[in-house]
């Protein structure tokens, strides 16, 4: 009986979907940074929590910085964001 009870546990942890906010200092930090690169009509708090961690990895070290490396960092921003789609 502990058994099948350990067993139910643990599939049902693993296939529980992870559902956390961000922190807000995250939030607020992926924001600053969407400002500086342009995109200061996005509002941080209403996307995702996946938009926000990806947006916080790709808009880290140089890729803020004015170079041949900003168009295509804008780029990757627009595609995490949903702007990438021709038919919306």
């Amino acid at each position: 009986m502990r058994r099948h009870l350990a067993v139910a546990m643990a599939v049902t942890l693993a296939t529980a979907p992870a559902i956390a906010a961000p922190n807000a200092q995250l939030v607020a930090s992926v924001q600053n940074r969407l400002d500086r690169l342009g995109f200061d009509a996005v509002d941080a708090d209403s996307l995702t929590t996946r938009q926000i961690a990806a947006l916080h990895m790709q808009l880290q070290g140089r890729a803020l910085s004015f170079g041949p490396g900003w168009i295509k960092t804008r780029q990757r921003v627009q595609v995490i964001l949903g702007w990438d789609d021709p038919d919306a």
